[in-house]
């Protein structure tokens, strides 16, 4: 039987983590509401602008291959 690598013994080991890494960080409500501000002061229009053109590009080309594929069973029959 082959003996096992030094790289599936460390895979067994857990990870060594210092007292800082040990830290879980407190969420305050402070904090919360500071990111429900900073959310409802972006722009949705400024953000998604591009997905109203994106869509109807999309719109396009499905017409198009829907149209392709009804010409081409037409045609085949």
């Amino acid at each position: 039987m082959a003996k096992k690598s030094r790289r599936a013994r460390k895979q067994r080991k857990p990870p060594r983590l210092s007292d800082a890494q040990l830290v879980v960080p407190e969420v305050t409500e402070q904090s919360r509401a500071q990111k429900s501000v900073s959310r409802s002061k972006t722009n949705l229009e400024e953000e998604y602008r591009y997905v109203v053109s994106d869509l109807k590009r999309i719109a396009i080309i499905a017409a198009i291959m829907l149209a392709v594929m009804i010409t081409l069973a037409v045609v085949a029959v």
